[in-house]
């Protein structure tokens, strides 16, 4: 089949070329996505590495004038809570059966729980969810670690900067001290980040939305959520007091010194690559035309979470959305330009603030033992 002619061409033999186009089934418009298809822009490469430097520098600043404190996260600074948990994965139907969901096993894992931009817990803010799984077998780190899987969620189902584009635009402006003018000039993602503002009472309590999508085995693209488990929602925490800026912190603390907690993984399937869009993470895909099916639930024991050992350690800890099994490839311009920008911050913050081993860690790599 004929290639469609080329737009420089389109300008000065406008008839001919459109005659052809129209015969070659060619035109301005791009070709409808397939399930799961990716349509990566040609800027992206260039959008990632001005957004690595940035930041790099941005935290290169913050090291220079506090050599002695950790690097704090460009996004979700403050560390709530690291807990400890147990991924259990049932047996589950053919279709949900796929990498780390392939077969009924148990998993150590750490959360992280934090906040987006506040230090102050009874501020409204968004709150993030890290999820770091371990001894996944397929499954391997962004920096060679065999067994590693990270799943990353917010507290709103979508991102206010839900392309690499727009996500560029509001990394300048951020490390340029202007976040402002990103909001003067995308009202779209200040309605977004202004609803997805919460105080909420319990972090138990709370859903979780990965907002952006990854494959599910082949053909398949979903998006992850976790929410509390049916039967096990834990009581709210009376609100919080004027005088408690870490009320959040210790509602947890309290709840897993008395008792454990369950939460439920869930994976949303893509249905329609148009208004489900991969490429788009400021869209929420629909719940109602695709639900959400638990595929694994995370069981945190009793434990004290608000040891500064175990806060120290999650500091040190860098998560990203590659690390992880193939089956579970991210997808869309987000997670792309993500590798990259994760990568490099996150082997900077390591460096500056080296984290002791946690238990899993530790386990595999005993003293002694290759690193």
């Amino acid at each position: 089949m004929p290639s469609c002619p080329e737009r420089g061409r389109l300008s000065r033999h406008a008839g001919l070329a459109l005659m052809v186009a129209g015969l070659a089934g060619c035109g301005d418009a791009d070709p409808p996505l397939a399930i799961a298809e990716e349509r990566a822009s040609p800027a992206e490469p260039r959008l990632e590495a001005e957004m690595t430097e940035w930041i790099l520098v941005h935290y290169r600043r913050q090291r220079t004038a506090h050599p002695d404190r950790p690097i704090p996260r460009f996004n979700q600074p403050k560390t709530l809570a690291c807990p400890s948990a147990v991924l259990r994965v049932p047996d589950l139907p053919e279709r949900l059966a796929r990498g780390l969901f392939a077969r009924p096993g148990e998993y150590p894992a750490t959360l992280r729980y934090a906040n987006a931009t506040r230090q102050d817990d009874r501020e409204k803010d968004l709150r993030g969810l890290s999820i770091r799984v371990e001894d996944v077998p397929g499954a391997v780190g962004v920096d060679g670690t065999p067994g590693r899987q990270d799943l990353l969620l917010n507290s709103h189902p979508v991102l206010f900067a839900g392309t690499p584009e727009d996500f560029h635009a509001f990394v300048e402006a951020v490390t340029g001290e202007r976040m402002w003018w990103y909001f003067l000039t995308h009202p779209r993602s200040l309605w977004i980040a202004w609803r997805a503002r919460g105080q909420p009472d319990s972090l138990l309590d709370m859903r979780f939305w990965s907002t952006t999508p990854y494959r599910y085995g082949e053909g398949e693209a979903i998006k992850y959520a976790v929410r509390p488990c049916d039967g096990d929602t834990p009581a709210s925490a009376a609100p919080s007091g004027d005088d408690d800026p870490d009320f959040l912190r210790h509602a947890l603390a309290e709840r897993l010194a008395e008792d454990s907690a369950c939460l439920a993984l869930q994976v949303q399937f893509q249905q329609d690559p148009q208004r489900m869009p991969i490429e788009d993470a400021s869209v929420a895909w629909d719940e109602a035309r695709s639900p959400f099916h638990t595929v694994a639930r995370l069981t945190l024991p009793l434990q004290r979470v608000d040891d500064p050992a175990a806060l120290s350690h999650c500091e040190g800890m860098a998560f990203n959305p590659w690390s992880g099994h193939p089956d579970h490839r991210p997808l869309g311009g987000i997670n792309r330009v993500r590798r990259g920008i994760y990568r490099a911050v996150g082997a900077l913050r390591t460096e500056h603030h080296a984290a002791p081993a946690s238990p899993a860690e530790a386990r595999r790599h005993p003293p002694g033992g290759s690193p």
